[in-house]
């Protein structure tokens, strides 16, 4: 049986101009342009990446196979209609008489409290920079082989960016920390390899869900850190409630038994980044002792 990735709720934010307004520079300062569009289609604003991109002149959208995209079929047209968000599609984008350059596109609707479509903000990041990440970081991160995540080292330097980030621009983000339930079970069971591969099936699963701003990394032997920018802690436990349920729902191991994962939530409220981890470890903990296959946020379980 096959699931379809399942998104954190960012797509369905209800953020308001100024929440907008901060998302539009922490992305500046990822490199990453921002552009938003009202309910009608026109443009309200976009980022100064964004508009370093894109100049003042008129510009020629191109879908991945370079063909003219009319008006009807951009993105953020296309979100404007359906409501749904597009993720990660290759676009071109070229000015008066010069060669187009490609972008990995995503666009996505934001509502008002009484569920009507806001705007749309569809975000760019040029491809060619893509293999090379803008903070000191990121250049020097390596994914892990088996779960295609971070490396603990690398995740935590994020953290810690991220803290400095946050304090600098006023932009809220979530932390969480995902343990696999009776992980030493498992491997005592099914051999060390069939841990390896319940990890790496959550790493996947977890990068193919979550969104492009997202980090995730190794934490120790059983557990992934997650670094969720621009999210309040309600929701991102939403969305990782809706993981967690697809993880409960898939096979994870060569006998066929369900695997859970349970997790500590928190939102960055100035702490640094030791400060953070521990209050993640605490709330894992407490959702453990609880019986697992939960979340625990601020001791409250879900």
């Amino acid at each position: 049986m096959s699931h379809s990735p399942v998104r954190l709720p960012l797509v369905d934010l209800c953020a308001d101009d100024a929440e907008i307004a901060r998302y539009a520079a922490l992305l500046d300062s990822l490199g990453i342009g921002l552009l938003v569009f009202n309910a009608d289609g026109s443009l309200q604003l976009r980022n100064p990446q964004a508009s370093g991109w894109l100049g003042d002149t008129e510009i020629r959208w191109e879908d991945e196979h370079g063909a003219a995209l009319s008006t009807d079929k951009r993105l953020e047209r296309q979100v404007l209609r359906t409501r749904q968000a597009i993720r990660q599609r290759s676009i071109g984008i070229s000015r008066e008489a010069s060669a187009s350059t490609r972008y990995n596109a995503s666009a996505f609707p934001v509502l008002a409290e009484d569920g009507s479509l806001r705007c749309v903000l569809l975000t760019l990041s040029e491809l060619a920079q893509q293999p090379t990440k803008t903070t000191a970081a990121l250049q020097r991160a390596a994914q892990d082989p088996l779960t295609g995540t971070y490396s603990q080292t690398d995740i935590v330097q994020l953290l810690d960016d991220e803290c400095r980030r946050a304090t600098r621009y006023g932009t809220p983000f979530s932390l969480a920390l995902i343990g696999i339930d009776h992980f030493p079970e498992l491997c005592r069971e099914h051999g060390a390899q069939a841990g390896e591969r319940a990890l790496a099936d959550v790493g996947r699963l977890f990068g193919e869900s979550l969104r492009d701003a997202d980090m995730v990394g190794c934490f120790r032997a059983d557990k992934l850190l997650l670094i969720l920018p621009n999210v309040r802690v309600n929701d991102a436990t939403i969305g990782l409630e809706r993981l967690r349920e697809l993880v409960e729902a898939r096979p994870a191991t060569t006998a066929g038994e369900p695997m859970t994962i349970s997790g500590g939530v928190c939102e960055f409220t100035g702490e640094d980044s030791a400060t953070l981890i521990e209050q993640v470890r605490s709330l894992l903990a407490a959702a453990r002792e609880a019986g697992g296959n939960r979340l625990c946020v601020n001791l409250d379980f879900f």
